[in-house]
C-alpha cells in the first residue's frame, strides 16, 4: 500500500468506526429507554406476549465479544456499563474507545503533519468514553441517594398498610423515577424468575455499588433472617440517609475549588499546547522529535498523575 494512502485510511476507518457506534450512545440514557418502552408497548398491542418484549438489539461487535467473554475484563466491564445505566455491551465500549483514539490519531496526523502528536491526541480521546462512563456513575449514583429516602418511606408505609415486601417493591417500581424504580423492579423481576429474595437483593447492592441500598439489604436479610419491625427499620434508615445526604451537599460545596484546580490542571496543558501549535506550528516539535522532549513530556505527565491524585485524595472525604 502506498504511504500516502496510509493517512487517509486511518481518517476514514476511525470515522466510519465512530460512526457506526454513535447511534448506540443515543440509545444509552433515557430517550433510549422510552424507545425500548415504546417498542415493547407497540408488541403488545400487536397482540404479542408481554413477556417477549422489544427485540435484542444485535451485537455491534460479535467476534470482539466471543473474545471477551471468557475474561475478567467483561465482567468487570458489565458491571461498569450496569452502573452507569448505559445501555452498551462491553464488546462495543471497548470498539467505541478504540474508534475514537483512531479517528482523532488520523485527524491529528492530518492537522499537525506529525504522527507522535496525533497519537497523544487520538490516546487522550480514547479515553474520553471512559471518563464519561465515571461520570454517569457518579450521576447516576446521586441521584439514586437523593431518592432512597423516600423510597424507604414508601416501602414503610406499604409494610404498614399490609403489603408484602416485593408488593411494596412493586409500589416504588410504578411510583418513583428511575434510577431507584429501575433497580427494585429488577429485584421484582428476578424474584418472579425464580431467584432468592436475597441473591436478589445482593444483586441489587452490586449493580449500583451503594452503600444506602447495602444498608437496607442488609436490614431486610437480617428481618428475613430473625424478624423484627422492618417498617420502623426503614424510618430509623431514612433519617440517617437524609443526614448524610444534608452532610454530603455541604462537604460538595466546601471542596468545590480544589475539585475545579485538579480539573483546571489536567486539562490546561493539553489546552496550551493544541493553542501554541495552532499559532506557531511546529514550536512544539522538539518535545517530540528529540530524546529530552519525550522524556521531560514522561515526568510531566507523570507529575500531572501525581498532582491530580494527591487532589483528589484531599477533597475526597468519606461519610
Amino acid at each position: 500500500m502506498p504511504a500516502g494512502m496510509i493517512l487517509p485510511l486511518i481518517i476514514v476507518l476511525g470515522v466510519g468506526t465512530l460512526g457506526a457506534l454513535v447511534w448506540l450512545v443515543l440509545g444509552t440514557g433515557d430517550r433510549g429507554r422510552r424507545r425500548l418502552a415504546s417498542l415493547g408497548a407497540a408488541n403488545v398491542s400487536a397482540g404479542e406476549s408481554s413477556v417477549s418484549g422489544p427485540s435484542i438489539r444485535g451485537d455491534a461487535v460479535p467476534a470482539l465479544t466471543q473474545a471477551l467473554q471468557a475474561t475478567p475484563l467483561w465482567q468487570d466491564l458489565q458491571v461498569q456499563l450496569i452502573r452507569a445505566g448505559w445501555l452498551l455491551r462491553p464488546s462495543e465500549f471497548l470498539a467505541l474507545c478504540t474508534g475514537a483514539g483512531i479517528g482523532v490519531t488520523g485527524i491529528g496526523w492530518l492537522v499537525t503533519k506529525s504522527l507522535a502528536q496525533g497519537l497523544v491526541f487520538g490516546a487522550v480521546c480514547a479515553t474520553i468514553p471512559y471518563v464519561m462512563l465515571k461520570g454517569r456513575q457518579q450521576q447516576r449514583l446521586k441521584t439514586l441517594t437523593s431518592q432512597v429516602p423516600d423510597a424507604l418511606d414508601m416501602l414503610a408505609g406499604s409494610l404498614r398498610s399490609g403489603c408484602a415486601l416485593l408488593r411494596a417493591m412493586q409500589v416504588i417500581r410504578t411510583q418513583m423515577h428511575p434510577p431507584v424504580s429501575e433497580e427494585f423492579g429488577r429485584v421484582v423481576d428476578e424474584v418472579s424468575f425464580g431467584v432468592a429474595v436475597e441473591d436478589a437483593l445482593s444483586n441489587m447492592v452490586l449493580r449500583t455499588g451503594s452503600y444506602d441500598l447495602e444498608l437496607i439489604v442488609a436490614a431486610i436479610q437480617t428481618q428475613l433472617t430473625v424478624g423484627g419491625n422492618l417498617a420502623e427499620i426503614f424510618d430509623s434508615i431514612g433519617e440517617m440517609i437524609r443526614e448524610r445526604v444534608r452532610l454530603m451537599g455541604e462537604l460538595q460545596t466546601a471542596t468545590a475549588e480544589g475539585r475545579m484546580s485538579a480539573g483546571i490542571l489536567l486539562g490546561m496543558p493539553f489546552v496550551m499546547a493544541f493553542l501554541i501549535n495552532l499559532i506557531s506550528p511546529g514550536y512544539l516539535a522538539p518535545l517530540f522529535k528529540e530524546q529530552l522532549g519525550l522524556v521531560l513530556l514522561g515526568v510531566g505527565a507523570v507529575l500531572m498523575v501525581i498532582g491530580t491524585l494527591v487532589i483528589r485524595k484531599l477533597v475526597d472525604i468519606d461519610i
